[in-house]
Formats: structure tokens, C-alpha cells, sequence
């Protein structure tokens, strides 16, 4: 039965998650707010709702902080997962060497961020209350990378294509949002029990079944989300939605400790994670490197090299995450 309920809250998911992104897109060009910024802010966000509810039903509902923590640093690896993915898919070259520099900054404040979070798993830390220092740092750096996007959201690159939305009005997107939103309540609730179930059923353990099974389903609206997005080339909303999302999904740990009331959320983490922390730096940095690289680059590939790293770093962080469960 709870296996069926996985497949069926993740079809709830992936349904709602399309849903809200083109609510998303309707409010971003009704407000004028410009899908830049609406993709790294409410866009991100929402593709993330699965990761926040799942997490937070994990440390909540279940009891298993290793179940959200696996899940936050698994969508952060499948997110840069899904730049192989649409790299493989894009028929002009390198798809790095057409995302827009703007995104380098975005992608400097998720190792900020993913850094941040390693600092608690590594280094017990005061609290205020049950808020642990660490919690109160990421929330910080968000609303600081929530604001340099809007003072700069004029700078950024918006190259996604016009679609026909204008027989749409703004209140039926906010309403069409909101009811997606409550589907993902439900449906991420129902998948952190299912889950749960399944770590302690096949004997795999939370941070495996997190950082595989929960964070593949939960990035399943912005892996649909960018698909479509490249194949009406809009390069970098793409892109920009994935590093976006990774910004918001690290701010998810934050939340997870603020539900947390049993006391410090870090200190009941496998320190299996301090290894997710390592590892999903290093790939955004690659993201990085190959955003500047590849526009240089003299001879552009068909596929970046930048990405088969990606592909070959996810397989080997996978196989470490089973096999140290």
C-alpha cells in the first residue's frame, strides 16, 4: 500500500509542480516582475514546494531528519543532474556556453548556502531556543540572494519565449497557484510517510531512500519544468530555475529546524551527509567553471564535459550514499 502511495503522490507532484510553474509564469509576466526574476524567486520556489513539504513531514510526521536532509542535498544533486540531461538534449552546442553569466552569482550563493549547512553537520553550534546559529545564518543569505536578484532583475537575462497567456487573468493564476500548492501539501506529506515506510521496509535506510527515491520525486517539477524550457530554447530560465531552486532547497534545512522541536535537527543528522555537503559544492561549482568556460571555449562540443563530470560525480555519490547506509 505505501508504495502505491508513493507512485501516486508522486504523480500528484509532478501534475501540480507543472501547474504552479505556468501559474508562475502568468503572474511573473501580468506583474512584470520578468520571468528572470519570477524563475529564480516564486518559480524556484514553487518547483521546491515538494522538497519543503516532504522535509518538513520528515522531520515532523515520521520522526527522520536523515530522511530530510538526504532529501535537500539529493534534489540539489539531481537538479545539476538535469543540466547533463538537457545538455544531451540541446542540438547547438554546449549548453553552458548559452546560460547567462548572471547565473555565476545565483550559483555563488548556493555553496555559500550548502557550505553554511556543512558548517552545522561539522561543528556543534549555539541555538537560540531550538533554532540552532546555522538555521538563522541560511535564512540570512537567503534574504540577502532574495535581494541582490531584485536590485539586479533589470541586469538579468530573460530569454524566455512570449507565450500566449493574455486570455489568463492575474487572480485565476493566483488561484490556479494556490490550489497546486495545496495538491503538493497533500501529496508531500503523504510522500515523507510513504517513504519513510520504504527506508524501513527495504532495509536501504533514510539517507539513501532520501537522497535517491524522495529528492528524484520531488525534482520532478523542475526536471519537466526545464525540459520544456529547452525546447522552446529559453537556455537560461532553464538553467537559472536550477540554481534558483537549489538556493530555496538549502533554506528547506533552515525550515526543517524550525519545526525541529526536539532540539538541535543537525546533531540528529548521519554524519553521512557531511560528504552531500562536499560533493553538491563541487558540482555547482562546475556549473560554474562551465558557464565561463564554455562561452570561450575555441571547439564547442556537442556535449560539455563539464557536464559528463556532473553525470560521472552524481553516479559515484549515489554509489557512496548506498553503500555507507
Amino acid at each position: 500500500m505505501y508504495y502505491l502511495l508513493f507512485l501516486a503522490s508522486a504523480a500528484a507532484v509532478i501534475f501540480a509542480g507543472k501547474k504552479m510553474s505556468v501559474s508562475g509564469d502568468v503572474i511573473a509576466e501580468k506583474t512584470g516582475l520578468g520571468h528572470s526574476f519570477i524563475g529564480l524567486t516564486l518559480i524556484a520556489a514553487s518547483t521546491s514546494l515538494p522538497e519543503v513539504i516532504s522535509s518538513v513531514g520528515a522531520v515532523t510526521i515520521v520522526d527522520n531528519p536523515d530522511l530530510a536532509f538526504g532529501n535537500v542535498y539529493g534534489s540539489n544533486m539531481f537538479n545539476m543532474l538535469v543540466i547533463f540531461i538537457m545538455d544531451a538534449m540541446y542540438r547547438k552546442g554546449s549548453i553552458l556556453a548559452h546560460a547567462s553569466k548572471s547565473n555565476v552569482t545565483t550559483g555563488l550563493y548556493v555553496i555559500i548556502l550548502t557550505m553554511i549547512s556543512g558548517v552545522g553537520l561539522f561543528v556543534p553550534m549555539p541555538s537560540f531556543g531550538w533554532l540552532n546559529i546555522t538555521s538563522i545564518a541560511i535564512f540570512a543569505v537567503y534574504l540577502l540572494s532574495m535581494y541582490t536578484a531584485f536590485i539586479h532583475k533589470d541586469e538579468l537575462s530573460a530569454d524566455l519565449e512570449e507565450e500566449n497567456i493574455n486570455g489568463t487573468s492575474l487572480s485565476s493564476a493566483f488561484l490556479s497557484f494556490a490550489i497546486s500548492a495545496a495538491i503538493i501539501v497533500a501529496a508531500g506529506l503523504a510522500l515523507s510517510k510513504s517513504a519513510d515506510f520504504i527506508a524501513t521496509d527495504t532495509g536501504l535506510g533514510g539517507s539513501f531512500v532520501g537522497n535517491f527515491m524522495l529528492a528524484f520525486v520531488t525534482s520532478l517539477p523542475e526536471l519537466a519544468v526545464c525540459i520544456a524550457a529547452v525546447k522552446i530554447g529559453s537556455v537560461n530560465m532553464a538553467v537559472g530555475n536550477l540554481i534558483g531552486s537549489n538556493i530555496f532547497n538549502i533554506t528547506v534545512i533552515g525550515i526543517c529546524d524550525l519545526f525541529y522541536l526536539k532540539g538541535d535537527v543537525y546533531s540528529s543528522v548521519s554524519r553521512i551527509n557531511t560528504v552531500a555537503v562536499l560533493i553538491t559544492s563541487i558540482v555547482v561549482a562546475l556549473v560554474l567553471l562551465g558557464i565561463e568556460l564554455d562561452k570561450t571555449a575555441k571547439k564547442h562540443r556537442r556535449i560539455s564535459v563539464v557536464s559528463w563530470c556532473i553525470a560521472a560525480l552524481y553516479t559515484v555519490y549515489m554509489l557512496y550514499i548506498y553503500f555507507a547506509s
